[in-house]
């Protein structure tokens, strides 16, 4: 079976999310596309909305790792502390692991995450961090080695 979970994040106002994740988290490889008319209508969203500041559906990648996302058309999103993303880098590889410590010192640079556990080799011999973004969002930062790791296999 082929299958892969991708995050997907409900946000008031995507198109500034976003630039956020650009800013902040570096993000690539971005697209957004804003509801027609129909899809409009569809999601019962008034007739003199303002479309092009909308978003439908859109997605960036951050470290490698694909995030979807769209406005909040349903209502407001509460974030929750039960689900994190967590972003796994092949310990094994140098280039990852570099990735993993720029990435991390980005984000403490900018100022705009809250730093909850610093990005460290933590008692169990892996490094990891966790960070929580200006929407809510947590993140884990987790570098191990991948060789011989079941969940890691390909």
């Amino acid at each position: 079976m082929q299958t892969r979970a991708v995050p997907y994040f409900a946000f008031d106002h995507a198109k500034e999310a976003i630039a956020y994740y650009e800013r902040v988290f570096g993000a690539t490889n971005v697209y957004r596309l804003a509801p027609e008319a129909a899809q409009a209508k569809m999601f019962g969203l008034p007739a003199d909305a303002n479309l092009p500041e909308m978003t439908m559906h859109a997605g960036f990648t951050v470290l490698g790792v694909q995030i979807e996302c769209a406005d909040a058309f349903q209502g407001y999103q509460e974030p929750s502390s039960q689900v994190a993303v967590m972003l796994d880098i092949n310990g094994d590889d140098s280039a990852s692991v570099c990735a993993a410590d720029d990435f991390y010192q980005r984000l403490v640079d900018s100022g705009e995450v809250t730093i909850d556990m610093p990005f460290a080799t933590q008692f169990w011999g892996d490094k990891m961090g966790h960070i929580t973004d200006k929407y809510g969002i947590s993140w884990m930062l987790s570098v191990s080695s991948w060789q011989n790791n079941p969940a890691t296999a390909e």
